[in-house]
């Protein structure tokens, strides 16, 4: 289609009025005449299905100037008092044919015509011939009193919601949801609910005090609530007995804010509000689903900046943790919410507790529904419709501008964010009085392209420009705009770019800005009245706004004049999103009045505009909102679901740019974008999409299942442990205690306990995590069974029915009798949620339009990282390890194992490189019975033998002392030429919970033991300078003479993403032929950003009895130690724990006091900047060095590391203090003094000593053994260095005293940075 076309199809705009008129042959001689307020073609098809015939005879604006119109009675009037053509009656119509009495004989064209000119001429003369009516405006002030005469029933919809309110009350149930959107009359239905009790008290309590006028119009209003009297804070506060007096005779309605529930004023004048029961409790738009903590996460800013940023927002956390409405007694309580996603997913509420399930397509479905049924009557009006008036939603999915996509690319490749809020980040989250940083974009060339584009004012193949459209300019759309933008200075740096290029647009230039979440707005903006007045000004003006928010007014406030929204921000949840776009869906009607007092209404908005840069995006929430729907109608499977899409896309069209210019969005392409989505993620990430459903954990025997289970994570994976048999009680094989989270966390936990809310929270996340791993065990069956499944159900059944797939159900953790309870007690959102899981992920596994290399592709994707020991090499790992092995190293006859197989990654690899001609050869043992299926899996796919991976044992079972040697025998036995792999890097050692020791260094050694050529392991790179337990291995490594190349990867996030391995990853080559004494090996150092550098030379440095990453800093080391004056720091440097005081004591008010006392008077500090008093007692070791000057350095640094930080963070400790465990402590008996210890300070801070430190530190420990390569200096008076120069003068004093050449100085100041 082509683009102008489309546009034309689905651009209505705003409609005048119009006049029309048609004839048909089911009734001759007449012509039908009249008026209508929606578009006529529209008015036309509704009419046709009594007249398929029909043929439009007359179009015409019912207007006799901008402000004033007519109706179309004005028109019969001219067409019976001046033509004489009389109307047709009800007995001239024979039955079944449809009777208007807008019909009228002989009338033609030209008569319409004359009529209209006559009513046009009427008015100038100012003859009182006909009616007209004009604009009336006026607003309500808040404290009005309305006038009671309003008298319309519940519509249809709200009677069943009255209906299922009485229903929930018979079978006893008094915690109730009414999820309805915006328009569907919830204060009003809430009411007639309260009705049903005879509630003498209602209280509403909302987050929002902007819906308090929405209540009390409500209340006041309609003659069904007569006897309630409205009541607010303010009312509560001057009057002490006001309710007291108020239920006396009547029944109050009392509204109250989350704010007003904890000041203490209310809770004193009123206790009877908090001690009586309440009968009816309103929680209105109980919907926030995101919480503080996820916004932190999104905006990837601190927790200061965070505050700043919160302020204008409504989270979960203000209902949950408002301790006072959760006290408040009440008979009945109602939630009320146009969003719901996390109350429903949740388990709060069953079925019989949903009292109202409304989307906005119901809403759609029931204005048309309604004029169907009633439009055909000449007595009824268009605007008589409940619904008239309700906007269309035309939603553009765009991808950013090519300026803008291309700065994003090189952010993701530079291993940055690279979404929609780091391309709108300022330059400062905070107020920059000087520089006004906060005013300006980082990216500010790339936003103004994506501006020009939407402007018109530049073209892009991406963006459709909306502003240059004509059917935008012609129909009054984007008259008032809101851009959501991801942080409140990206709102003063969007006003500032605005206003500075203003000529540099054709249409936006013209707009006022109005800057409502501006660091500064809420002295302009103090309230949403203050900016709703602003708008209705600028309308009234004929000007144009576009008004720029984070979260300000996008919850619960509602401005009629918006039309059009730009989502220029990631969004945390599908509630604040859709909050946020549904603010644009409130009907926006003017009213027009004839001097006699008759009115008609005027839609002046009947579409909305949704332009949003991430159409990922709102295709996963067209499919979640479909799902949802489809889930509370008992409606199931994939064909269900694109039905209910096709219906919503019905209502409100999806347009995007394709390779063919701009395209409606169908069904198939919102469920092929999710599917797509879906591929790349793993199956990890797709059961924490689950809504997670407490009450399975009601069941005693679900409980105590899920708790054994270790909680899903990001970072770790999960564990998985198999199940044998089939009895209620489960029976876990026997595997090692596992912690390889690929971390060498040495360090002791804190032993102390937290406090009790803290412990209630993880408890609740940690069981919530544990829930997750039990989706992941059923999604993970789903994913390898050969079964065709779609539901848990089916999942059952396939277990049942099978060996196989109860061999798989058994190594994934699966029990039929524990998936029959889930499935007979789960909520039913969460039900269909993981059933549709179920059925995606089980088709694309067996999605025949795949190769089979592609499938493996998939499936190694869907499987991701299966646990913290469990980590799967990315296939470009593997290639490089493969390929640097050589060619010559792999012939067809090659026998190949890898050791340490995850789900076949170097089968793949080496399947992808030689072809099927090694197939026959290649060896796989699994790390655990879930990779086990994983594996197989993968060779299935690849058409290999599954006989070739090991079933009989695991890699951890290489370290069962018991077993070791006879499976080591067994591997020997079966001739490997080559072993390779990634094996598992640490084991838990039986300490400290996060205490763990290395395991990778035993099965290099069991590796070449097997090979009888090749062996290539990685493997993390700490045995280069420290390591628990490695100064055995690493010895046997600097002098094993077959190693033939080591490559050093420095930046392990670019190996293994989302994986903590600090310090780095290598891999070995080793070639039993090579003898690197005779030859030099090769060293190929990985410094990330593709910079890499190869270099022949020993992994040994004589006299060392460490590796030494980098060749250029071998002959630093040598100047360095050899210099007559050489001490090291490493002696002046304390143990860990230097005065024996937990990290976690800043937390035990008991011990560490904010405030100094006669006996808590010795300064202690504490991890995160804390600092406090402690008294003499506390303090285990070192009591003598309290009152000396000394230094503290954190035990913890990322120098050495990948990490780009490398600073020290060195501070002088003055007499009287100590720290904790996060500190060490520096020359406490080197005799300083307050001038000395600052010379130290200095000297810490310098790049010469954070070098030397580095290079024997591979991880963030820190301990006095890591400085050993750093001189001990002279900081007194008589030292020959200057220690009050600058930083930068005292290194150039260090490189001269050292004589370090310009090659090395310039080595060490490109690896090391200026201190922060």
């Amino acid at each position: 289609m082509e683009d102008s076309t489309l546009i034309q199809e689905l651009i209505i705009g705003r409609v005048e009025p119009h006049i029309y008129a048609f004839s048909t042959g089911t009734i001759p001689n007449y012509l039908k005449v009249g008026d209508t307020y929606r578009p006529v073609m529209m008015r036309l098809e509704e009419w046709r299905r009594h007249f398929p015939d029909l043929e439009k005879r007359y179009v015409e604006k019912a207007k006799v100037d901008e402000t004033t119109y007519f109706r179309d009675y004005a028109v019969h009037q001219y067409l019976e008092t001046e033509r004489g053509r009389v109307r047709l009656i009800r007995e001239e119509l024979a039955p079944p044919l449809y009777f208007s009495r807008e019909f009228f004989r002989g009338a033609t064209e030209e008569d319409v015509e004359q009529a209209i000119s006559d009513i046009r001429q009427a008015y100038k003369d100012k003859l009182q011939r006909y009616t007209y009516f004009s604009f009336e405006d006026g607003r309500i002030p808040i404290n009005y009193v309305y006038e009671r005469k309003e008298n319309y029933e519940p519509r249809p919809n709200q009677l069943e919601t009255i209906e299922r309110f009485k229903s929930a009350l018979e079978k006893g149930r008094s915690n109730l949801l009414m999820y309805a959107v915006m328009r569907f009359g919830k204060s009003f239905t809430s009411m007639c609910c309260a009705l049903e009790i005879d509630a003498k008290l209602v209280v509403v309590v909302s987050a929002k005090a902007d819906v308090k006028t929405e209540w009390k119009r409500t209340v006041e209003s309609h003659v069904r609530f007569v006897n309630y009297v409205f009541l607010d804070s303010d009312s509560l506060l001057q009057d002490e007995r006001i309710l007291e007096t108020t239920l006396h005779g009547k029944k109050a309605v009392v509204f109250l804010t989350l704010q007003d529930l904890l000041g203490q004023e209310i809770k004193d004048k009123h206790r009877m509000l908090f001690e009586q029961e309440i009968d009816l409790l309103l929680i209105d738009e109980s919907h926030y689903g995101a919480r503080a903590e996820e916004y932190g996460r999104v905006l990837k800013i601190s927790k200061k900046e965070l505050q700043t940023e919160l302020q204008g927002l409504d989270t979960a956390d203000a209902y949950d943790q408002n301790s006072e409405l959760k006290v408040l007694k009440s008979r009945v309580r109602i939630h009320l919410s146009g969003t719901p996603y996390r109350i429903l997913m949740g388990s709060e509420f069953t079925e019989d507790d949903i009292i109202a399930f409304y989307q906005f397509s119901d809403i759609v479905e029931a204005q048309a529904q309604w004029n169907q049924e009633h439009l055909f009557s000449d007595d009824v009006k268009e605007w008589d419709n409940p619904y008239y008036g309700f906007p269309q939603m035309v939603r553009f999915a765009f991808l950013p501008n090519k300026s803008s996509r291309e700065r994003l690319e090189n952010l993701r490749r530079d291993g940055i964010s690279s979404n929609l809020s780091e391309l709108m980040r300022p330059k400062s989250i905070s107020a920059d009085k000087k520089d006004y940083l906060h005013c300006q974009f980082v990216h500010e060339t790339e936003i103004l392209g994506l501006l020009q584009a939407i402007d018109g004012s530049e073209a892009d193949e991406q963006i459709l420009s909306l502003l240059g459209l004509e059917e935008i300019q012609q129909g009054k759309m984007c008259r008032h705009m809101v851009f959501v933008l991801p942080y409140r200075a990206s709102c003063d740096a969007m006003e500032s770019l605005l206003k500075t290029y203003k000529d540099a647009f054709n249409h936006l230039g013209g707009y006022a800005i109005i800057n409502i979440a501006g660091l500064e707005s809420e002295r302009l903006y103090p309230t949403t009245e203050s900016v709703k007045s602003q708008i209705e000004k600028y309308e009234q003006d004929n000007t144009k706004t576009i008004t720029l928010t984070v979260n300000r007014m996008l919850t619960g406030s509602t401005v009629k004049e918006w039309d059009t929204m730009l989502y220029l921000k990631d969004s945390v949840s599908p509630q604040e999103y859709d909050q946020a776009v549904f603010r644009l869906q409130n009907q926006y009607i003017r009213t027009l009045v004839s001097d006699n007092g008759e009115s008609i209404k005027y839609n002046m908005k009947p579409q909305t505009l949704l332009v949003d840069f991430d159409p990922n995006r709102m295709f996963r929430l067209q499919e979640q909102r479909s799902q949802i729907y489809n889930a509370n109608k008992e409606q199931r499977g994939n064909e269900e679901l694109r039905r209910r899409i096709e219906r919503e896309l019905e209502y409100s069209p999806i347009v995007t740019i394709g390779s063919n210019g701009l395209q409606r969005v169908s069904p198939t392409d919102v469920m092929d974008a999710v599917r797509a989505y879906s591929a790349i993620r793993s199956v990890m990430d797709e059961a924490t999409d689950i809504p997670l459903d407490y009450t399975l954990l009601a069941d005693e025997t679900l409980r105590n299942a899920i708790s054994l289970l270790n909680p899903i994570d990001a970072s770790k994976g999960i564990e998985i442990k198999a199940v044998t048999g089939e009895g209620v009680e489960l029976d876990f094989e026997e595997e090692p205690a596992q912690n390889q989270d690929n971390q060498d966390n040495t360090e002791d936990t804190d032993r102390r306990p937290t406090p009790q809310v803290d412990e209630e929270k993880n408890t609740d996340n940690l069981i919530g995590k544990k829930l997750a791993t039990y989706y992941a065990q059923i999604l993970f069956y789903a994913f390898l069974t050969e079964s065709p499944v779609d539901s848990l159900q089916a999942i059952i059944a396939s277990i049942e029915g099978s060996e196989e797939n109860k061999r798989i159900a058994g190594h994934v953790g699966l029990k039929v009798s524990l998936l029959r309870l889930v499935q007979q007690k789960s909520n039913v959102f969460s039900l269909r949620g993981l059933d549709y899981k179920i059925e995606n992920l089980n088709g694309l596994m067996r999605d025949e339009s795949l190769t089979p290399m592609k499938r493996v592709e998939v499936a190694m994707a869907k499987f991701g990282r299966l646990s913290s020991s469990e980590i799967v090499t990315p296939q470009s790992v593997a290639f490089e390890i493969i390929h640097a092995l050589g060619d010559d190293a792999i012939t067809n006859e090659t026998r190949i194992l890898d050791i340490a197989s995850k789900q076949g990654e170097f089968t793949r690899a080496f399947i992808s490189k030689y072809g099927t001609e090694i197939d026959k050869n290649i060896y796989a043992l699994p790390t655990s019975s879930v990779s086990y299926e994983f594996t197989r899996k993968v060779y299935s796919l690849l058409g290999l033998d599954t006989d070739q991976v090991i079933s009989d044992f695991t890699t951890y079972d290489l370290l069962n002392p018991e077993h070791k040697e006879s499976l080591i025998q067994q591997l020997k036995d079966m001739n490997f030429d080559l072993v390779i792999g990634n094996p598992p890097y640490q084991q838990a050692d039986g300490g400290a919970a996060a205490s763990a020791k290395p395991i990778y260094q035993e099965f290099v050694t069991i590796a070449k033991e097997v090979s009888t050529t090749y062996t290539s392991i990685i493997m993390p790179a700490r045995w280069y300078t420290g390591g628990k337990g490695l100064d055995e291995f690493r010895a046997s490594m600097l002098t094993d003479k077959h190693i033939k190349l080591l490559y050093d990867y420095q930046r392990p996030d670019e190996v293994f993403p989302d994986t903590n391995n600090r310090g780095g990853l290598c891999f070995i080559v080793r070639d039993n032929n090579f003898d690197n004494t005779l030859t030099l090996p090769e060293v190929i150092s990985n410094r990330g950003n593709q910079e890499i550098v190869s270099q022949v030379r020993s992994i040994q440095t004589a006299g060392l009895e460490i590796f030494i990453r980098h060749q250029e800093a071998i002959s630093i080391l040598e100047k360095v130690t050899e210099n007559i004056s050489f001490t090291s720091l490493s002696d002046a440097i304390s143990a860990r724990r230097p005065f024996g005081i937990d990290g976690n004591i800043t937390k035990d008010i008991a011990v560490f006091k904010k405030q100094q006392t006669p006996r808590f008077s010795i300064i202690c500090y504490g991890r995160s900047s804390s600092l406090g008093y402690i008294a003499l007692s506390t303090v285990k070791n070192n009591s003598e060095w309290i009152n000396r000057w000394k230094v503290f350095m954190p035990y913890a640094n990322n120098i050495g590391t990948e990490l780009n930080d490398d600073n020290l963070n060195a501070f002088v400790g003055k007499p009287n203090s100590v720290a904790t465990e996060t500190f060490l402590v520096v020359g406490a008996d080197l005799s300083l003094d307050e001038n000395s210890a600052q010379a130290l300070v200095q000297y810490l801070k310098t790049r010469f000593a954070r070098f030397m430190h580095s290079l024997s530190k591979a991880s963030q420990h820190a301990t006095s053994k890591t400085y050993r390569f750093v001189p001990l200096q002279d900081f007194t008076v008589q030292s020959d260095i200057d220690w009050n120069k600058s930083i930068d003068e005292i290194d150039q004093q260090l490189y001269a005293k050292y004589g370090l050449s310009e090659e090395e100085i310039a080595f060490i100041e490109g690896a090391i940075k200026e201190m922060r």
